[in-house]
């Protein structure tokens, strides 16, 4: 097994052949209902109102092996960032599968969720959004310290028109895991 290094950055264009590969994969994105472009035209576009929209953060996983080389493994950040409430929506996902089952979106997680939400952003609470059928997603924020708060019935619509439930999940700055 070949050891890493993990860092997180914020998005770049050079990352979007990623983000389309990841977006393509249906079968393992399938209960990430966030935007991953399909193709590199629509990610050139996604890329250039993601900066200019103030209401989100997106950053980068990146794995560095001992050689040197350096890739994306994932994606991670902030949506509906809201400055007068002190409040956002936080979303992961980890895009390449071999990096599944490893701990990294835990270990990630509670750096992005301590050191940008709470302490460069302070935002007084952080909320996640995941599918009621998407179980490993709910033990990970149980264990990062979020609490379930309530069941939203056919909160979204999928791409095949169903519509999803998602529970929604809240952590406060005064909460003992944001410390």
């Amino acid at each position: 097994m070949v050891s890493y290094r993990l860092n997180i950055r914020k998005i770049e264009r050079s990352d979007i052949p990623y983000l389309v590969k990841w977006g393509n994969n249906h079968a393992h994105i399938k209960f990430f209902h966030g935007y991953l472009p399909k193709n590199e035209s629509e990610g050139n576009k996604w890329f250039q109102r993601s900066l200019l929209d103030k209401s989100r953060e997106d950053f980068v996983i990146c794995a560095t092996e001992e050689g040197g080389n350096k890739y994306p493994v994932g994606m991670l950040g902030l949506t509906n960032i809201d400055d007068v409430n002190r409040k956002a929506e936080y979303y992961i996902v980890i895009g390449n599968e071999e990096f599944l089952r490893r701990g990294i979106a835990y270990r990630t997680s509670s750096e992005m969720i301590k050191a940008t939400c709470f302490k460069g952003l302070e935002l007084n609470k952080v909320y996640v959004r995941v599918d009621k059928e998407n179980y490993p997603a709910q033990k990970l924020v149980e264990k990062l310290g979020f609490r379930k708060e309530g069941i939203m019935l056919s909160d979204i619509v999928l791409e095949n028109g169903t519509f999803a439930d998602m529970i929604y999940y809240g952590m406060l700055s005064s909460d003992s895991k944001a410390q």
